[in-house]
């Protein structure tokens, strides 16, 4: 919920990136968390009177002196999400790396994750991993917003089938030889090492991430590069 100053354009960003930044429940009164405490003074070892920054996920943001309590400084600011919500799926692989690929979208800015079991997938997840890897998954999101000055944590969805998956919504699917990738696919799904079979294409659209065939974890952060490069004016889907 907005309750910040809203700046667009020239007058955005603020935030300063040389300062380390933070979650927290309440951007009015707010309050590290046992962990977060623990990390800024043994880890980064900040002392009283430095600066930082915090922010309550929901786009509110402001400065804070750090201290035994923190000491609000200055206004709220609000950052607006983007118009374009951009969602990624990507179907569980042998050896993959999940980790890696939640990381990376969340530095890049995807809205939404979501881990999916295909008709080839060989990993198969019990419903206690699920939830474990959820968690597990959750808290990288967060850590990977922070560092990465981010005001909103991506959404990591809990590992669904992809019959599940597909009766969601609309979504693409990336598939060699399908069309150009455009903001129309801003719910894509990265495939299993066997790719899509015959059924789970059946009334899809694909797109093609290139010529090449790509590790899931490369195909997931290209996606992610791209999509979140056209909903942010950084690219022209004209080539301009």
């Amino acid at each position: 919920m907005p309750i910040g100053i809203q700046l667009n354009g020239s007058g955005f960003p603020l935030i300063d990136f040389n300062v380390p930044h933070v979650f927290v429940d309440e951007i009015e009164n707010p309050e590290l968390g046992e962990e977060d405490d623990h990390h800024f003074g043994k880890v980064l070892r900040l002392r009283n009177g430095d600066r930082i920054t915090v922010s309550d996920g929901e786009g509110n943001w402001r400065e804070c002196i750090y201290g035994s309590t923190l000491e609000v400084v200055g206004e709220i600011f609000f950052q607006p999400k983007p118009e374009i919500e951009i969602t990624i799926g990507f179907a569980l692989v042998k050896k993959g790396k999940p980790e890696l690929i939640v990381q990376k979208l969340t530095e890049l800015g995807v809205d939404k994750i979501i881990p999916t079991v295909s008709q080839r997938s060989v990993v198969q997840w019990s419903d206690k991993k699920i939830v474990e890897n959820q968690k597990r998954l959750s808290r990288i999101a967060r850590e990977a917003a922070m560092q990465s000055r981010q005001m909103y944590i991506p959404e990591v969805v809990e590992t669904q089938d992809f019959s599940d998956l597909d009766a969601e919504k609309e979504i693409t699917l990336a598939h060699p030889g399908g069309e150009k990738l455009t903001l129309d696919h801003s719910f894509l799904v990265i495939g299993p090492e066997g790719g899509w079979t015959e059924e789970e294409r059946v009334g899809k659209e694909c797109c093609s991430l290139g010529g090449s065939i790509l590790r899931s974890e490369t195909a997931a952060i290209s996606a992610g590069v791209l999509l979140t490069s056209l909903r942010d004016g950084r690219v022209s889907e004209g080539g301009d």
